[in-house]
């Protein structure tokens, strides 16, 4: 009787165990999946705290994928290849490097063609075409960056949490053009989401009228192309109108942009003056080598006693109908930047 009485009390006790810790984990998804959905920053942030930004950050690289192209040359390859392949590059899902030649210490796709500006279209159609052919399921968003880019991957996954990547949009430093939606400028780095790789491959790559080899620099090139198959420019400021994608180095615009400057022109989004970048700053271009390094200590090294970094939350994933409205809203907007 006594032996009963014990083992229907630790049967009973390892129920109310079992209970409490589903409870905790069902509560810890619904966090996460809040349906309160919303498209700013800073509405987006829910109230209640889930766990710290360093366990976020780990999660967020399983359920953010990123596959990243990166263009580079030979010259390159053991300076800001090398630097690319140990900083930022090592925080992708999976890293390549477009090249004309192989390089036993880099992972790179061997694309056979001389190493010039000119030339750079052909590269990046080349990369895409083999994202497309052999990693198209494997990941979620597809980045295109340069050798002296930098880019902070963790706010990247961050950004790119609450969009579907079966959605037909890209994102990047949006410059004007000579066609509606404009451009996301190369330099910064730009990402397709999977159905605009798929859409850009399928329909715009094979095509010699969407896509023509016509001699214009890379990034225009791939911004008309997807255009024309119907994939959005999406809008990557923050709540503020800060730039998140910056074609510069950081010490070029700081502590603001310049309304004289070659960029002020370019923007498709007339910037926020008030200081040069996003708190939430996502890439930078024609970055030193020596600032690889600056990056790498002040971002994930350099810890100032005092500030404390309390737990947050991801913001909501946008439903069918919210991401809808949002690429509605993103295809019809029209520069504010007359300069």
């Amino acid at each position: 009787m006594i032996l009963v009485m014990v083992r229907n009390t630790i049967f009973l006790l390892l129920g109310i165990m079992l209970g409490i810790r589903l409870t905790d984990f069902i509560g810890y998804l619904k966090l996460w999946r809040n349906n309160d959905v919303r498209t700013s920053e800073k509405a987006a942030l829910l109230k209640y705290p889930v766990a710290s930004e360093e366990h976020l950050a780990t999660w967020l690289r399983r359920e953010v994928r990123i596959l990243c192209l990166v263009l580079t040359m030979p010259s390159s390859h053991r300076t800001k290849a090398a630097l690319v392949n140990r900083t930022w590059g090592a925080r992708c899902n999976k890293l390549i490097f477009m090249s004309s030649q192989t390089d036993p210490h880099l992972n790179i796709l061997q694309i056979n063609t001389s190493e010039s500006r000119t030339n750079l279209y052909a590269k990046v159609r080349t990369g895409m075409a083999y994202a497309h052919e052999h990693h198209l399921n494997e990941y979620d968003w597809f980045l295109k960056a340069d050798d002296d880019t930098y880019i902070a991957m963790e706010n990247l996954r961050l950004f790119l949490y609450p969009y579907d990547p079966e959605s037909s949009v890209y994102f990047g430093c949006r410059f004007k053009a000579y066609f509606s939606q404009g451009y996301m400028s190369g330099g910064g780095g730009y990402v397709l989401s999977r159905d605009a790789l798929r859409r850009l491959n399928l329909f715009a790559l094979n095509s010699s009228t969407t896509c023509k080899l016509n001699g214009e620099p890379e990034d225009l090139q791939i911004g008309h192309c997807l255009q024309d198959v119907g994939v959005v420019a999406g809008d990557t400021r923050d709540f503020q109108g800060h730039h998140r994608f910056l074609p510069v180095s950081p010490f070029t615009v700081f502590p603001t942009i310049q309304s004289d400057s070659w960029l002020d022109s370019y923007f498709f989004h007339k910037p926020n003056r008030s200081d040069c970048c996003s708190a939430s700053a996502i890439s930078f271009h024609y970055v030193k080598d020596v600032e690889f390094e600056f990056f790498e200590f002040f971002l994930y090294y350099l810890r100032v006693f005092g500030l404390h970094r309390t737990p947050r939350a991801l913001p909501s994933r946008l439903g069918f109908r919210q991401m809808n409205e949002l690429l509605q809203h993103w295809s019809h907007q029209v520069t504010d930047n007359k300069g």
